[in-house]
């Protein structure tokens, strides 16, 4: 199909100012811009001299499950977004060791929800989640935590030399089908098991295959500058290009260190190292609800985890952990206080999501600890959290910095989840650079389009020029506004009146067509 759209405001993605011009869109391609006479469409669509833009890149998803239903994609299609990048802090359905596969079903559930596991490879899954059709463009990573389970399980220790050759040998397996790099999420188990020798050795492997490093770092609270030191030191040990995933201060007593921790990555820079972050606009995080108890009570898996809840011995130590701290290990209740911790998604007490732990602790006659734990072993572990940790003087100043991209860190859950997964685009567009104009709109859309996609190794994507992908989006500055909040988490944003995923126009005069024209996109397929 030929498309012609006229009297466009062109942002073409790279921080330039905008110019006036057409674009023609030649069936998955951007055949001409700016003057395109004698172009023949079968359509012509007049955009009244609204913002036209690359698809946005969303450099840090949880969609991983986007082709099993795809019906929720209309909440980043509806903002712009039109490719995701997914396998992200640590977590990837690939790669699967049959005989540890319980581990990672059960690792994963919280964020993917049901999937049919009927692959063991990076290429498998690709082509089952092409065979279903997804609506937005899908990028994979490898999760370090899937690649360990496969070879390790859930075990607490460092992996034996063999080991160590297993896992090293699957993530070349995984770049060789397609992945962009790999991802660690070092707050989870069993990422949090792994030593920075562990990750230089995979990240070498990674190097080799000219991918990235993504990485949920081991602590974005106390430690969080010392976290920033250990990401550049794998990246500069291994030579790899470093992603730092939600870059954040969390908890009272840390806001402000973004201010020191700027500092740091730009000195890394200037020394050489490749390092970059991404940011979601709001003050408040979503993860597992796990992730609130200390990394000993994952040893062994979800099944251990959860005999552990019900041991009342074990009780009282997570406990006495939990209000005491332990070394190292990111407190996440005690960062924000049980008031702050609310749930998000379960699968059986619906009726709790939106109200926090100490809300239902007190409705139940518990203390918080005991009603946490009570509420996983409801769940079988399945549960989701939102909690409020982060200073909005902090976001503002992560998301000004030239080394910070666009990501939602969004989950595709029906429940009352986190409202970054309808929100993040518009928001930035609307509230942070209309409104507060903590951004210019150029360099707003630079950090949702060729950033990512220069980080990524996209040659067609993210930019606005003859000859690239026509993933396109057509918004009014002036209107642009995020809709979801946490009470309504799953409104569509406003202001976005085409939306073209490889030359298709999904999202129609301001209407979602629920059409699958996203492709899984694997790193071959750009060289």
């Amino acid at each position: 199909m030929k498309i012609l759209l006229r009297n466009c405001r062109i942002y073409d993605g790279t921080g330039n100012t905008w110019f006036a011009g057409d674009i023609a869109i030649d069936h998955d391609r951007i055949a001409g811009v700016g003057n395109v006479t004698g172009f023949r469409a079968d359509e012509d669509i007049n955009v009244q001299g609204n913002a036209v833009a690359p698809g946005f890149i969303d450099i840090h998803t949880h969609s991983d499950n986007a082709a099993f239903v795809p019906h929720l994609s209309k909440g980043k299609i509806m903002q712009g977004v039109t490719t995701e990048v997914i396998g992200n802090c640590g977590m990837s359905a690939y790669p699967i060791n049959p005989e540890k596969i319980h581990y990672l079903k059960q690792y994963v559930s919280s964020l993917f929800g049901s999937l049919e596991w009927n692959w063991t490879s990076l290429s498998e899954f690709a082509d089952f989640s092409t065979s279903l059709g997804m609506v937005t463009n899908l990028i994979p990573l490898i999760g370090h935590g899937a690649v360990r389970i496969a070879a390790m399980g859930f075990d607490n220790r460092p992996p034996t030399a063999d080991e160590m050759v297993h896992m090293k040998q699957l993530v070349q397996d995984m770049m060789d089908q397609g992945a962009f790099g790999l991802s660690s999420g070092l707050i989870y188990p069993p990422g949090v098991y792994c030593s920075t020798e562990e990750l230089v050795e995979l990240c070498k492997v990674v190097q080799k295959n000219k991918g990235i490093y993504a990485t949920h770092m081991r602590n974005e609270s106390n430690l969080v500058y010392e976290s920033v030191e250990e990401a550049i030191a794998i990246g500069r040990d291994s030579n790899i290009p470093v992603q730092i995933s939600h870059h954040k201060a969390a908890g009272r007593i840390n806001w402000g260190k973004p201010r020191k921790t700027l500092p740091l990555i730009r000195e890394a820079r200037s020394s050489g190292i490749d390092v970059d972050l991404d940011l979601y606009p709001y003050t408040a995080g979503s993860t597992l609800l796990s992730a609130t108890l200390p990394p000993w009570c994952h040893e062994g898996g979800t099944q251990e985890m959860l005999r552990r809840l019900k041991d009342p011995d074990m009780r009282n130590r997570i406990s006495v952990d939990i209000k005491n701290g332990i070394p190292g290990w990111e407190n996440l209740s005690q960062n924000a206080g049980w008031d702050q911790v609310f749930i998000a998604s379960v699968q059986q007490n619906r009726e709790l999501e939106g109200k926090s732990i100490d809300e239902i602790a007190k409705m139940r006659g518990q203390d918080p600890t005991s009603t946490l734990l009570d509420i996983l072993i409801e769940e079988n572990g399945v549960a989701t959290m939102i909690v409020f940790l982060m200073s909005e003087d902090d976001v503002r100043y992560i998301m000004h910095q030239p080394e910070t991209m666009i990501g939602s860190d969004g989950i595709p859950d029906p429940g009352k989840t986190h409202p970054r997964f309808f929100g993040t685009f518009a928001r930035v567009l609307g509230h942070y650079t209309r409104e507060e104009k903590v951004l210019h709109l150029e360099d707003a859309i630079r950090k949702m389009t060729s950033f990512p996609a220069k980080k990524l190794g996209l040659k067609d994507r993210g930019i606005i020029r003859e000859g690239a992908y026509a993933d396109l989006v057509v918004f009014d500055p002036k209107v642009v506004q995020d809709i979801a909040t946490y009470d309504s988490p799953s409104e569509t944003a406003a202001g976005f009146s085409y939306v073209f995923v490889n030359g298709y126009p999904v999202v129609y005069n301001g209407t979602f067509e629920f059409v699958k024209k996203g492709r899984f996109i694997k790193k071959g397929d750009i060289q």
